[in-house]
């Protein structure tokens, strides 16, 4: 079977041009190639996604900051509590006992 230069030439000139070449070549420049590609605009969401998530975490503890300053400063009840309990502060008349749990072995 003898493969005919001639019919395989026609068949291109016939179904291929250079506009068909041109709009391929730059479909695949614009998914993949340039900096502004699909793909990329798929990595920048997914970051921009988790940075939006990385803030909102980061107001929720801003908020739950403030929010325990404003305790500390209104409320001497608190002041109390927190140096009670994080700085064994006692009353002169008080003792303190610090009681640890035992550790496990195996």
């Amino acid at each position: 079977m003898k493969i005919d230069k001639k019919k395989i030439f026609e068949f291109v000139r016939k179904h291929f041009s250079l506009g068909k070449a041109f709009l391929v070549v730059f479909v695949i420049f614009i998914l993949f190639i340039d900096e502004n590609s699909c793909i990329q605009r798929v990595r920048y969401d997914r970051q921009i996604n988790d940075l939006r998530q990385q803030i909102a975490a980061q107001n929720d503890t801003t908020d739950y900051y403030n929010q325990q300053i404003e305790r500390l400063k209104t409320d001497k009840n608190e002041v109390e509590q927190i140096a009670r309990e994080q700085y064994y502060m006692s009353k002169p008349s008080e003792d303190i006992y610090i009681i640890e749990p035992k550790k496990q072995t195996h």
